[in-house]
């Protein structure tokens, strides 16, 4: 199995005083506050930067700010960290943030061009330098990585992918030793769906608002792990649908399989391009491969990490969360997590614009 890396999950700074981390990080630059739990002498938040990548910030009494220093400027002695940068969306974006960086009396550097992306830079309440970036449009480093170091004496630093041969081979940790240990913050998040809040039993909102029951497709189709890949794609070419929630015995929600996961099990994940780039370009033969595709299980291609929303929560709900995670389907659920429907934009979309139409 190779290993696909999503993002930085987060990264993990230290404060003294948490009040004003969180007035800076969420109410001034406007990442949003997302998880925060502790106890005496011991508290995380963390802040979403984009999807499922996140900043996060320890309290620690005792230490003391950084002094302020330049992004990037040299040091003398142990050291470990520079600077954190963010990326947004475009230029409008950076000059937003400085806006609010100067209203708010915290430095800000004019707009620096580094040829394939611009940035300013500032530092926040504990002296982390930051720094918030945004992509120039024409380079795709991905496919023409740039190697521009006159100091080097051999190109075995500036070869964009790694080099075998390099470390040991690891072997694969046995299933006996496959032991997960509860850490902190654990209790904050119990199995059980019986812990789920009495609201979710609400069918009408008070100001009349559609709910996801009013809108969904109640007779949708399903498919378990074991089902063959092939079983899939015939629904998903016969019914014209993108995709499929999938279920164990019991009709909960275990994940979802879609055209996306298919076609991407005929090409390279991003280490395999990396292990073997000309292998990885081979176009035609991924092409050649959708057949071998189809005789594998579903539970094999499918997604796990499943966005849902609960059958009497809001219909806007599952636009904001299909908007924010980047799809157009999202499965929903009863209070046993047991599929209920699915629901897509042009479902919401459909339905709003109808009631609009008798309304008028």
């Amino acid at each position: 199995m190779k290993t696909e890396f999503t993002g930085i999950h987060h990264t993990a700074f230290a404060t003294n005083n948490i009040e004003d981390t969180v007035r800076f990080w969420r109410d001034l630059v406007g990442l949003r506050l997302v998880y925060a739990y502790g106890s005496p002498g011991y508290r995380q938040y963390f802040f979403l930067v984009s999807g499922d990548n996140r900043i996060s910030f320890f309290e620690w009494s005792n230490v003391e700010p950084v002094s302020l220093r330049r992004h990037g400027e040299p040091v003398n002695g142990p050291f470990i960290f520079d600077h954190i940068s963010i990326g947004v969306s475009g230029k409008d974006a950076l000059w937003e943030i400085m806006a609010r960086l100067d209203a708010a009396n915290f430095s800000c550097s004019d707009v620096i061009d580094h040829g394939c992306f611009l940035s300013i830079y500032s530092f926040d309440p504990n002296g982390i330098p930051i720094e918030f970036s945004c992509d120039v449009p024409g380079f795709d480093l991905f496919w023409n990585p740039v190697m521009q170091d006159f100091a080097t004496t051999s190109d075995f630093l500036t070869k964009p992918n790694p080099v075998p041969g390099q470390w040991p081979r690891p072997e694969p940790v046995p299933e006996d030793e496959r032991v997960i240990m509860p850490g902190e913050g654990k209790d904050n998040f119990p199995d059980t769906q019986a812990n789920l809040p009495d609201a979710l039993s609400t069918t009408i909102s008070e100001d009349g608002s559609m709910r996801a029951r009013d809108v969904m497709i109640r007779n949708v189709r399903t498919v378990k792990a074991d089902h063959s890949v092939r079983s899939v794609a015939e629904i998903i070419y016969q019914e014209k649908i993108s995709g499929l929630p999938v279920v164990d015995d019991e009709n909960r929600l275990v994940g979802v399989i879609s055209e996306k996961d298919i076609l991407k099990a005929l090409y390279p994940g991003y280490t395999e391009f990396l292990e073997d780039p000309l292998h990885a370009m081979d176009f035609h033969a991924m092409e050649r491969s959708y057949g071998d595709v189809l005789h594998r299980k579903v539970g094999e291609l499918m997604t796990q990490s499943v966005y849902f929303v609960y059958i009497d929560e809001p219909v806007m709900k599952a636009v904001v969360q299909m908007n924010l995670h980047r799809i157009r389907r999202i499965p929903v659920v009863g209070k046993d997590k047991r599929v209920a429907g699915i629901i897509s934009l042009s479902h919401i979309h459909q339905a709003i614009f109808k009631r609009e139409l008798t309304n008028s």
